[in-house]
């Protein structure tokens, strides 16, 4: 067997497995919105949600995600899920960084450099301004947000100055 011939034969297994259990998840899903009960009943409900063919991981991925209480964040999943399927198995975070003033090159790549070593190499940054931060940095990294604006400073001063 060729390289690329292996290359295909591996595609396809990879498209089996990951097709088959993202199949599973989506017709399980309308079925376990509304789950309520625990233990074997939610074990249950869960085998019966699944199509008869679901690979026996997906049952066992159900059922942590019941005993975490998210349940009800199975759409969610779902959707992350396929959206990491299509990215070829490389989940890519976005984030966005706003400033009161352009950011030169290096100081670009200086945050970039430094957030992608927190947050890995698939972080996809945006820069933008806004000179209402009057200085600062607004970081958004999926839904972390870290807020070192002049703006946010002075008014969390403003608070203490008119609660003390």
């Amino acid at each position: 067997m060729s390289t690329s011939e292996a290359r295909e034969a591996a595609r396809a297994l990879y498209d089996a497995l990951v097709g088959g259990a993202l199949q599973s998840l989506k017709a399980a899903a309308p079925h376990l919105q509304i789950a309520s009960s625990d233990g074997p009943e939610l074990q249950a409900q869960i085998a019966a949600a699944l199509p008869a063919d679901a690979p026996p991981i997906i049952g066992r991925f159900l059922v942590g995600l019941a005993d975490a209480g998210a349940l009800t964040q199975l759409p969610a999943v779902v959707r992350e899920f396929e959206q990491y399927i299509q990215a070829g198995g490389t989940a890519q975070l976005l984030g966005e960084i706003t400033s009161a003033v352009e950011l030169s090159s290096e100081q670009r790549d200086h945050i970039t450099n430094d957030l992608r070593g927190r947050y890995g190499e698939n972080l996809q940054l945006t820069f933008q301004v806004d000179e209402t931060l009057i200085g600062g940095l607004i970081i958004r990294v999926g839904d972390q947000v870290l807020d070192n604006s002049l703006r946010t400073r002075l008014g969390a001063i403003q608070r203490n100055m008119a609660a003390g």
